[in-house]
């Protein structure tokens, strides 16, 4: 049996962590500038576009089981989980420019049907991405620090994408469609790169699976699995927390903020650099207390940045970007440490059914965080349209749209966080129960059987 070092080289985890960067560079402008730039600059109707994005939404998570059995049962020569990061490249760049650059006259089906594309590829690069991840280490601790590195690279995406309407007004060039059309190129220019870089340097650890599986019935069977429940309910509740504050940023600090669409800019790169500088935090805290338990500290330290938001007399640009630096923080740990603990679930359900069921997980684990977002964008505009909230730039609102606005924004995610730690703090899986099924795993592929 070939030998996994514990530590991998720091060449491998960044070019692991590499598709991170046009990923994020594609799912962050998405929810924010996306919506907005349809139902304001293109005109289509505010509750169509919101409708639009959570059916595609609700569509997308039947193909993440599907594709993720394929992956699992997948062998070549390349391995199971490399070749589609080659497939969906292609399928991002076609989509991406086909979406932000659009232009006036473009209909609800046009956005329906290159948002499902989009969405397909997102899906396919970020299951082989995290699969990938969780191959080439089977180790409790070094999982956060491959995680770390990816989240890392997510904030970097992030910052480039944020960076790109910046740099456009700095160039001269003026318009909505001109930011989109440079958030579409840097896209479409680093996904091949990024995959081009991974599949250059990372190899696959042959795994040892006994029976064939990844069909639905697996899918729906893992959805009983106390611990796997504990973390999807995790996932959701931060899902739904971040896709409606990325869903309303752009109307809440425009219109209860005073800032312009500039300083939106600013304050999400601040986010992420926060998120990207504390990532080694939560790497560290994982190793310290545990994935589960950090994991709770990072809800309530989001749940923390959301009051000192709302704290914050509008005007104030230097005390929001500190505010916005708190959740950037929180960010960072909520969205790795469940990508480090899915990993950490597959070697347990191997143990479990003899399945490689690593593709499966992360499709259930994507599934939910994309419920979260398909529910946060539609209902969010939904509930906007039910306070009369005028979304057209410059528009004036009445108190009551505005309160509805700081509910939605502020008040719903701290339920949620506060929700999301307690879950979290009865998390089961530990590093030391963990590190039992990591042996009986290593026992069972190194027995005559298996070999």
């Amino acid at each position: 049996m070939t030998e996994t070092p514990k530590h991998l080289p720091r060449h491998v985890m960044l070019a692991l962590a590499g598709p991170s960067i046009p990923l994020a560079a594609l799912s962050l402008p998405l929810v924010v500038y996306l919506p907005a730039y349809y139902s304001g600059t293109l005109g289509l109707d505010l509750a169509m576009v919101g409708t639009v994005f959570m059916v595609v939404r609700l569509l997308d998570i039947g193909f993440d089981p599907f594709i993720g059995g394929v992956m699992d049962r997948m062998k070549t020569r390349f391995g199971r989980y490399r070749p589609w990061l080659a497939i969906a490249a292609p399928i991002i760049m076609l989509s991406m420019g086909m979406l932000f650059m659009a232009r006036p006259g473009v209909g609800p089906l046009y956005l329906t049907g290159w948002l499902l594309m989009a969405y397909a590829g997102w899906s396919i690069m970020t299951l082989a991405q995290l699969a990938l991840a969780a191959n080439v280490s089977p180790d409790y601790h070094e999982r956060s620090r491959i995680y770390g590195w990816w989240q890392i690279a997510f904030s970097i995406g992030m910052i480039g994408a944020m960076l790109m309407p910046k740099l456009v007004g700095m160039a001269g060039i003026t318009g909505q469609a001109a930011s989109m059309a440079a958030m579409a190129w840097l896209v479409i220019v680093l996904a091949p790169v990024m995959v081009s870089i991974t599949l250059a340097l990372v190899r696959e650890r042959p795994v040892v699976a006994e029976r064939q599986g990844g069909g639905l019935r697996d899918y729906f069977e893992m959805m009983r699995n106390r611990t796997v429940q504990r973390l999807l309910a995790c996932e959701a509740l931060l899902g739904i927390t971040g896709g409606a504050t990325s869903t309303l940023a752009l109307f809440y600090f425009t219109r209860t903020k005073g800032l312009d669409a500039a300083d939106l800019g600013l304050l999400f790169i601040v986010h992420a650099i926060a998120g990207m500088a504390l990532t080694p935090l939560w790497s560290r805290l994982a190793i310290a207390i545990g994935k589960h338990h950090a994991l709770a500290v990072a809800a309530l330290v989001y749940a923390a940045g959301q009051v000192a938001i709302w704290a914050v007399p509008a005007g104030q640009l230097v005390l929001l970007l500190l505010a916005q630096g708190i959740v950037g923080i929180a960010y960072g740990g909520s969205s790795l440490l469940p990508r480090a603990m899915i990993a950490d679930v597959s070697d347990k359900e191997r143990l479990r059914t003899r399945q490689e069921r690593t593709g499966l997980l992360y499709a259930l684990l994507i599934g939910v965080w994309k419920i979260g977002q398909a529910v946060s964008v539609g209902l969010m505009f939904w509930a906007l349209s039910l306070f009369a909230f005028n979304p057209a730039p410059g528009a004036t609102n009445a108190a009551s749209a505005m309160m509805g606005l700081q509910i939605l924004y502020i008040g719903l995610p701290i339920l949620l966080c506060c929700a999301a730690a307690w879950v979290a703090f009865r998390y089961p899986l530990t590093a030391a129960r963990h590190a039992e099924i990591r042996l009986e795993l290593e026992r069972i592929d190194a027995s005559p059987v298996s070999a």
